[in-house]
């Protein structure tokens, strides 16, 4: 079921005002981005079933590789066209996978696109049409645009909106009618958003507050207020789940702070890695322990005491597979790495050159998941 559709399509149709009047794409180049988007079908109707274990990254130009043999070789499963941050195919943090099913969202500044695969291989649009997420006016695959997206339990979750069942039906929550607690309208904040599942929650937080919050898989939200830590700065930051606490790393990268309250209280403790510039320090989780990568990366199983890993320049994201073989992408790299002895060596598995221009054209996400056999 949509809600509040009419006061979202007014938040979405500005958003995609405000970043085309930039007047980067042509006609031309938006009638070849429709182009590929049409031919897509739509989904709503997938299949997935559990079988084989696959590794899939994505980056800007929703450039999309995967492999099927626990990180050794890498075939492109999908190519949208190449752009820079802002445009149709532009793609941060944005694979998601839950229950047999990977999707990848694209779009910011231009009506998003979110597709999905059961097989890593045939995609369809993350929508079966039958519920407008987009403005007014706009086509059946017409999505929300966000930097970052989950899977949890079945259910695919960006701010503010989520699917249960694949893309059947969505429930959307609009960004407007909030107030504070001394009765003020406020707006809650998606820009830039880090987002993290644990302990029946969904935390969002953006980048200058309010963040928010779901108990329900993002059918509903509500507002709360990071106390000591709001505001943030723009994009230093990134969220995870693990071992029963929130860790949440912002600024420079020499502390982490810790939640064991589902995001209501936080504790601050040092953690000392160097961020480089722009958004390139991310968190992972790796097996029984959180990585913290950067120029320098360190390991922890608690949130608490860090040590050190021997790599250096890292950056991005980690991804680790059913037999603890480590994929690591970023989006200040044009490679894959991997590794087999848990982040002690790495070897260079895949390597691109970008033909988009204008931001980081690494690959910027990797997750592991199970999806169908091909036949």
């Amino acid at each position: 079921m949509i809600k509040n559709v009419y006061v979202l399509t007014i938040f979405t149709a500005f958003v995609v005002f405000s970043i085309n009047s930039f007047g980067k794409e042509t006609p031309e180049e938006k009638a070849k981005n429709e182009e590929i988007r049409a031919a897509l079908p739509l989904g709503g109707n997938f299949s997935p079933k559990k079988e084989e274990g696959i590794f899939m990254a994505a980056g800007h130009g929703m450039n999309i590789v995967v492999s099927r043999d626990d990180g050794k070789t890498w075939q492109q499963s999908f190519m949208g066209r190449p752009c820079g941050d802002h445009g149709y195919w532009a793609v941060w943090n944005n694979i998601a996978y839950t229950e047999g099913v990977f999707a990848v969202a694209a779009g910011w500044g231009a009506p998003g696109t979110v597709i999905a695969t059961d097989d890593g291989v045939n995609w369809k649009h993350l929508t079966s049409g039958k519920a407008k997420v987009g403005r007014k006016g706009s086509k059946p695959y017409d999505m929300n645009t966000t930097m970052q997206f989950i899977g949890v339990d079945g259910s695919f979750i960006m701010p503010l909106a989520s699917t249960p069942d694949f893309g059947n039906t969505w429930n959307v929550t609009s960004p407007y009618g909030w107030k504070d607690d001394k009765g003020n309208k406020i707006k809650p904040d998606a820009g830039h958003p880090s987002m993290a599942f644990g302990d029946g929650r969904v935390i969002v937080v953006g980048d200058n507050g309010p963040a928010i919050y779901s108990d329900d898989l993002g059918k509903t939200w509500k507002k709360f207020f990071i106390e000591k830590l709001e505001p943030w700065e723009r994009g230093g930051k990134s969220i995870v789940f693990h071992n029963g606490a929130f860790l949440l790393m912002k600024g420079n990268g020499e502390y982490i702070f810790r939640s064991t309250d589902k995001g209501i209280t936080w504790t601050k403790h040092q953690l000392g890695i160097k961020r480089p510039a722009s958004r390139s320090y991310c968190l992972s989780i790796v097996g029984d322990e959180v990585w913290a990568t950067g120029q320098t990366s360190k390991k922890s199983k608690d949130g608490i005491t860090w040590e050190e890993t021997p790599a250096k320049d890292l950056y991005g994201q980690i991804a680790s597979s059913d037999k603890g073989t480590l994929i690591s992408v970023s989006n200040k790299r044009y490679n894959i790495l991997r590794s087999t002895d848990n982040g002690k060596t790495w070897n260079e598995v895949y390597k691109f050159t970008p033909k988009g221009t204008g931001g980081a054209q690494g690959l910027s996400a990797v997750k592991f998941g199970y999806v169908k056999t091909l036949k």
